[in-house]
This record gives structure tokens, sequence and C-alpha cells, in this order.
């Protein structure tokens, strides 16, 4: 069954436009959404944040920052846009116990919803608005009027109406433009997004790393093994035209010799043993709720991460990547 996808003329700003819409954090995502709902005209916009360089940006770009405990006992409308890692923690000792009656909650990141981290009143509506990509490009395509991918869904709908806000939300922002915003939910949002940061890039960093080590044993130098691997930005460029033009259809830029030795590996690819892995990894360790408890362990998962940057340093291909970067630097002494 083809998913719901919501076009500007789905949309009604007049639903929040009479409503106070209270910005939970003001960096990434929180000061792009921010600065593009009020270009749409949405002028009842308050941002909480903590006294750090984000509410001086915001004082800059001309609001009034409040604390997040202010800011939510005025929010009729709640984007909650702090890290995922933080979510927990913030709404428990700031937020739950300063909720308006009967209003609305906006993540941009599935996570916290997903996972049933989040302590939600029964009279609350719940809505995601998730663009897929970084603030930045959030705010230069809405200004340049470009269309950008966004995931919406309804989670909780105590009132009626929380589809209307959802969508008038995204069409504030400049994402029910062009090809539109995709219903989706928070379990799919969260899903596929740590399945990619957990399952997918792991492998392809560790193909990667193995590549490297691979040809570097086999006596090449490591400044052609780099460039030739990624220091180039082929791959970017591969991905760029995989994004434009499709998945595979992309390999007709590449010469005969290169399409034949990528379709032909590929093709006789079974797959199994990484298909075999990924399951585990979404339906064990995702899915299951498992990585979600863990993660919310703030010192725990601070210590890990502090871990595993250490461990990886250790790897030959990130320094080399150091060693050739500190050779090539166009300002270095000669």
């Amino acid at each position: 069954m083809p998913v719901k996808i919501y076009h500007d003329d789905d949309a009604d700003l007049n639903v929040i436009s009479s409503k106070t819409v209270a910005f939970i954090g003001y960096g990434n995502q929180g000061r792009a959404q921010a600065l593009n709902l009020r270009d749409s005209g949405v002028q009842n916009i308050v941002v909480g944040n903590i006294d750090d360089d984000y509410a001086k940006q915001a004082r800059e770009d001309g609001f009034t920052p409040v604390s997040i405990e202010e800011a939510t006992r005025q929010g009729d409308i709640l984007m909650l846009l702090i890290p995922d890692e933080d979510q927990q923690t913030v709404w428990n000792e700031k937020i739950r116990n300063n909720l308006r009656p009967n209003s609305t909650l906006v993540v941009a990141s599935g996570y916290n919803v997903a996972f049933n981290l989040l302590d939600i009143p029964v009279d609350m509506d719940v809505v995601m608005v998730a663009p897929r990509m970084i603030g930045a490009g959030v705010r230069d395509r809405y200004v340049q009027n470009v269309p950008f991918p966004c995931f919406v869904s309804v989670e909780k709908d105590p009132s009626g109406t929380a589809l209307a806000t959802c969508l008038s939300i995204a069409f504030g922002i400049g994402a029910t433009r062009g090809n539109g915003a995709v219903g989706s939910s928070c379990r799919e949002e969260a899903g596929i997004d740590l399945f990619a940061e957990q399952a997918l890039w792991p492998e392809i960093m560790a193909v990667f790393r193995e590549g490297y080590n691979v040809l570097h044993e086999a006596g090449f130098s490591d400044e052609a093994i780099l460039f030739d691997m990624y220091l180039s930005k082929e791959p970017a460029e591969i991905f760029e035209r995989a994004a434009d033009e499709g998945f595979v259809k992309q390999l007709t830029y590449h010469s005969r010799t290169s399409q034949y030795g990528q379709l032909s590996t590929m093709n006789r690819h079974d797959g199994n043993e990484i298909r075999e892995k990924f399951r585990r990894i979404l339906n064990d360790n995702i899915l299951s709720g498992n990585f979600a408890k863990k993660w919310s362990d703030t010192k725990w998962a601070a210590e890990e991460l502090a871990k595993e940057w250490k461990e990886v340093a250790k790897a030959p291909i990130v320094q080399a990547d150091e060693r050739v970067r500190e050779v090539i630097k166009p300002d270095r002494k000669k």
C-alpha cells in the first residue's frame, strides 16, 4: 500500500498562526525551523534554551530566549528539538510539570517517542515533523524555495486535530513543497535511522578499513590508496548521482571495466551473512528497545562513546589518514 504524501494544498498555516509555538532548543534544527516559521508568517514564537551560545544566536536572530520551563508554560505547541540523548532528562526535570493542558508535542526525531522514553500526558497530541537533512540545509532550501525531504506522522491524537497541526507546521517550515512530506511513523523513522547508524554505515566503514589493510599489505602507498578510496571525493559524487538518477543507473557514468567489475561482483554476492547480521542488529538491538534502554543511561553512554573513539584511533587507516593529511596540507611549511 503506497504511503500518503502531503503537499502544500493539504496544509493550512492558520492552524498554528493563532497559537504559541515554543521551541525547546535553538540548535541545529531549532534555529532553522524557528526562522522558517517566522518567515512564513507565524508570529507567536518563543525560544526556550539554557543561557549558552545558542541563546546568544537566538537573540542575534531577533528572538528573546527564556528558560525551558517558561517556554513550556507558554507553548500551545512544543517543538522538542534538543539531542535525543538529552530529551528524557530535560523532559522529566524541566518540561513535564510545566506543560499546558491539551498542548501538542512535535518531535523531529522519532527516537524518544518510539521507545516510550517520555511520560506524555493523556491529553497531549504528539506528532512528528522530521526533515531528512541537517538544520542548515532546511534553512538554506527554504530561503532558496527549494523542496527538501521530510517525514510526518501523528502518534497521539486526543484532540482529533493533530494531523492538521502537523501539516501546518510542515508547511510553515517548507516541508510540503515540491515532492511533499512523506507519511511515516516515529517507529519507522527511528528504526531506519538507528539501522543506518548501527548496521549500514559501520559496514561501509569496515569495508574501507579492510580495503586499506589489504592494499597496504600489497605495498601500495597510503597516498594512492586514500585518494582512490575517498580523498578524491569520488564516493560523494557517486552517492549524489545515485540520489539524482538511481542507485544502479549511476553506474552508466563509469567505464565499462568499472561497470563489469561492480556488477559481476555484486550480482554474485548472495548477501546471506550480512543480511542475517543486519536482521540481528535491527530486531535484537534496535526494535527490541535494548539500545534505547542502554543509551538512556547518559553516564554509561558518555563513557562508552569515549572508549570507542579511543579504540578507533588505533586503526591503521585512521593513522594513515592523519599522516597523509599532514603531507597534503596546502599551507604546510616548506
